[in-house]
């Protein structure tokens, strides 16, 4: 009496997540690394535990988002790494500003 069971054959929502071509999906995407090192930084105080400053965890940040800004140039898809780009250039630029 073993049903198989199988599911709807509609389209992955997850599928083709990352190849979305949205600036607002850019800046989602771009906001994340920069959020999550701030939240390692000021919060967890990694850098005091790896011994190094807290401005090389924020870069280590921001080459990640470049590595995606690429990736979604390389790709075609502009508009996404438009937002990626922009998020970038507004955290170094707030870098600059608050931890100088």
């Amino acid at each position: 009496m073993s049903e198989n069971i199988q599911l709807p054959s509609g389209d992955n929502p997850w599928k083709g997540l990352f190849k979305k071509d949205s600036f607002l999906f850019g800046t989602i995407l771009g906001i994340i690394v920069p959020l999550l090192m701030f939240f390692l930084v000021e919060f967890v105080h990694l850098g005091d535990q790896m011994g190094v400053r807290d401005s090389s965890l924020y870069l280590l940040g921001l080459i990640v988002n470049l590595f995606l800004v690429r990736y979604y140039f390389k790709k075609e898809i502009s508009n996404t790494g438009k937002g990626v780009f922009l998020i970038s250039f507004l955290v170094v630029l707030a870098v600059f500003f608050f931890k100088s």
